[in-house]
């Protein structure tokens, strides 16, 4: 702040005392008009409106920030928000604003949502370059309306966030030159033919994330963007169509990075085209248990079949359970490329898991696992034997969550330390809270003593603590 004072002073020639500054002069209030509005502009509206109690100076200033930042909780009811709204609309001046940021709190007792749409109307968005929208429910709130929304011309908006929107089906007109980066959060989206529409009117869109809602009515979804670098899809259970119609098409040829959290069973997924060689895949993608078993794994067997050549995937424990109580062993395709594998297990099915994926990347140097407990089964034997193709490649192992009474994860730590030549680093987790499952004394003792075919191999050990417990101490 002070280098951009006296740069200004030096601009305007202007002298100032060491003295008058040791008086108190507000040397803040000195600055250029444009540059007072710029430091406004990182403020809420709320905040913003505050500096006009400073002085003459600053009374009309917050007028002039091209920015509306408001939470309808600090109003005494929605309506009262949505008349600032249409004066702060009215002082600013159609063209004049570049950010609009708004967020809905839904109270049962006193809920007016339905004033917001035709506010919304009002706002110009030809100038505007960020355009946020988001609905909060508390307890008392019910989430069965949605704020309804109508894009119109956007020829500057660089981001679009939405939450709890229901966007109007003409879209198909709809140009975004400039947006890169567009966040749709149980927005319903009301064709397939509207949501492909409005992926498509981003020529530049580089950062995509849709999270479809249960009242939404894409059945199949189409990702067609040549510019489309980073995609995160999380879909749950439709309330009006079967779940066996859906499917999914990706065609992005500069895909780096893809995110699948699915909850309802897809039946089709494709991917025509994404930056294979240096995508970061996550999937968390829930199974169903079908009568034709074959098809089901068919559909598994395909979707991973398309990150054959990625270098860094993360897969979660709901999709290796299906892979785990498939009656077919060793039918996951090979991950050649990938280096760098985050996998999160049940406890009791890892030690039968845990060889079968590894199986499956036999060029991976960097291993991170956790192990949930999820059914109280019986514990299976670890295979003594490591892959033969990890011998010589696993380089780290990390274990993320803690060391249990059960020391299954210690049993995989001597399998990693029993069998790789190669492996550099060993990391591993003691729970140090006064409650919750804890590992047995001697623990690291007992690794220490164990065998291994490493002599570089490092030991790390990361004490756990709750953060409630830490925060307390």
């Amino acid at each position: 702040m002070e280098k951009l004072f006296y740069k200004s002073q030096k601009r305007k020639r202007l002298r100032v005392s060491s003295s008058s500054v040791r008086e108190g002069e507000d040397l803040i209030s000195l600055l250029p008009e444009p540059l007072l509005c710029h430091i406004l502009s990182f403020l809420t509206t709320e905040q913003a409106v505050w500096t006009s109690v400073l002085s003459s100076r600053w009374r009309h200033l917050w007028k002039l920030v091209p920015r509306l930042e408001l939470d309808s909780f600090d109003f005494a009811n929605d309506k009262a928000c949505v008349e600032y709204i249409h004066k702060f609309l009215s002082l600013q001046g159609k063209p004049y604003l570049r950010e609009f940021k708004l967020t809905i709190d839904h109270d049962v007792f006193d809920s007016e949502a339905s004033l917001y749409g035709p506010c919304l109307g009002r706002v110009d968005m030809r100038k505007l370059e960020r355009f946020q929208i988001k609905n909060k429910f508390g307890r008392g709130g019910f989430d069965d309306f949605r704020t309804p929304l109508t894009l119109s011309v956007c020829e500057a908006l660089v981001c679009l966030k939405l939450h709890f929107v229901s966007l109007n089906d003409d879209l198909e007109s709809l140009s975004l030159p400039c947006l890169k980066i567009m966040y749709l959060e149980d927005v319903v989206l009301p064709s397939d033919a509207a949501a492909e529409a409005l992926i498509s009117s981003s020529p530049v869109l580089e950062v995509l994330k849709i999270c479809l809602s249960k009242d939404d009515f894409v059945v199949a979804l189409r990702v067609c963007s040549p510019s489309l670098k980073s995609f995160t899809l999380k879909r749950v259970k439709p309330a009006y169509y079967a779940p066996e119609h859906s499917s999914v098409l990706i065609d992005a040829p500069k895909l780096e990075c893809l995110s699948l959290m699915d909850f309802y069973h897809f039946r089709s997924f494709e991917i025509a085209s994404m930056a294979a060689d240096s995508v970061k895949v996550d999937i968390d993608v829930e199974f169903e248990l079908m009568t034709d078993y074959l098809s089901e794994l068919k559909i598994i067997y395909n979707l991973l079949r398309n990150f054959s050549g990625v270098k860094d995937m993360t897969i979660s424990w709901r999709t290796l359970l299906f892979i785990h109580s498939s009656p077919l062993t060793n039918f996951l395709p090979k991950f050649h490329g990938l280096t760098r594998l985050r996998a999160t297990m049940c406890l009791n099915a890892s030690p039968e898991l845990l060889p079968i994926v590894l199986e499956s990347c036999p060029n991976v140097k960097h291993l991170t696992l956790e192990l949930l407990i999820h059914y109280p089964e019986v514990i299976t034997r670890l295979s003594t034997v490591l892959p033969p193709c990890l011998v010589s490649s696993l380089e780290s192992v990390e274990m993320e969550s803690p060391v249990t009474e059960l020391a299954t994860e210690l049993d995989l730590a001597r399998y990693f330390l029993k069998n790789s030549t190669t492996l550099k680093k060993l990391v591993l987790r003691l729970n140090q809270s006064s409650t919750g499952v804890k590992h047995k004394p001697g623990v690291l003792d007992q690794l220490i003593e164990s065998p291994r075919l490493s002599s570089l191999c490092q030991f790390e050990v990361i004490p756990v603590v709750p953060i409630s417990e830490s925060s307390i101490a």
